[in-house]
């Protein structure tokens, strides 16, 4: 269940949606921000939301995602150091007590080659080539 994207836990019930990579594990008991994570995924794929979410038990919740366009790059930023590209922020924190990162897929997938709608996750997970994500690991400081 997606705390902060009500369109996500929609779509995962119909079927379009995939976990892109991870999850990934992080201590808990740490406090993490993300400096940059990017990912690669073949240009003609598009159409599609791409996000980094953290999660904490039963729960996820959307750290940063954006909607794969035309004329896009095969890297894709996500955050870039000093900008998380959703919530135009400079600083993207994980919230507190999270114990996974993932990179999910969501929307209707469409090749920009074929103009062909509901291709399978299979051929987008074909077409995903990895992705890069740097985290900074900090203290609270106490007053």
């Amino acid at each position: 269940l997606c705390l902060n994207n009500k369109r996500l836990n929609i779509w995962a019930d119909q079927g379009k949606a995939v976990i892109l990579d991870g999850p990934f594990e992080l201590d808990p008991s740490q406090r993490y921000s993300v400096d940059l994570t990017s990912f690669k995924i073949a240009e003609h794929i598009r159409r599609i939301s791409v996000g980094l979410f953290a999660y904490f038990g039963p729960y996820m919740f959307q750290v940063s995602a954006l909607f794969l366009g035309r004329d896009r790059a095969e890297e894709v930023f996500l955050i870039k150091p000093g900008v998380n590209f959703l919530m135009m922020e400079s600083i993207s924190m994980i919230p507190p007590k999270c114990d996974h990162v993932v990179l999910v897929a969501w929307g209707d997938i469409t090749s920009a080659e074929e103009e062909e709608f509901n291709r399978t996750w299979k051929v987008l997970k074909e077409s995903y080539h990895g992705m890069r994500l740097v985290l900074n690991q900090y203290e609270e400081m106490s007053e």
